[in-house]
C-alpha cells in the first residue's frame, strides 16, 4: 500500500473530527487496516451517528454494524468502493442510491 495514499485516506476518514477522534485511535493502534477497511468503518461511524440521532438513542457500534449489513448497506459498500475514493463520494454512492435494497426475509431469522 502506498502511504502516502494511505495517509491522506486517514486524513479523509478523520477530516471533521474535532479533538479527539476515535477511529484515528483505531488507525494508529492498528495499522495493518487498510484502505478500503478505514473507509468503511468511517461510513457506519457515521451511519451510527445518523441512526442513533433519528431513533433518539444510541444504537452502539454493534447495532450500527448489524443494521449497516442486514439492511445492505455493506452490500452497497462493496459495489460503491474503489480505491482512492474520497469519503464523501462513497457515502453518495452508497445513500443515493437509485435501486431499493432487496433483502432475503431470512436474514431477520438467524
Amino acid at each position: 500500500m502506498e502511504s502516502r495514499i494511505h495517509r491522506e485516506i486517514i486524513e479523509d476518514v478523520c477530516c471533521n473530527c474535532n479533538k479527539y477522534c476515535l477511529l484515528k485511535e483505531i488507525i494508529l493502534c492498528n495499522s495493518a487496516l487498510d484502505d478500503r477497511t478505514l473507509e468503511q468503518m468511517k461510513c457506519v461511524e457515521r451511519f451510527k451517528f445518523e441512526r442513533s440521532e433519528k431513533e433518539n438513542r444510541d444504537i452502539g457500534w454493534t447495532g450500527a454494524w448489524n443494521y449497516w449489513v442486514v439492511e445492505g448497506y455493506a452490500q452497497r459498500f462493496g459495489e460503491a468502493y474503489k480505491n482512492g475514493m474520497k469519503h464523501e463520494e462513497i457515502w453518495d454512492a452508497i445513500f443515493n442510491h437509485k435501486e431499493e435494497i432487496v433483502l432475503d426475509p431470512c436474514i431477520y431469522l438467524g
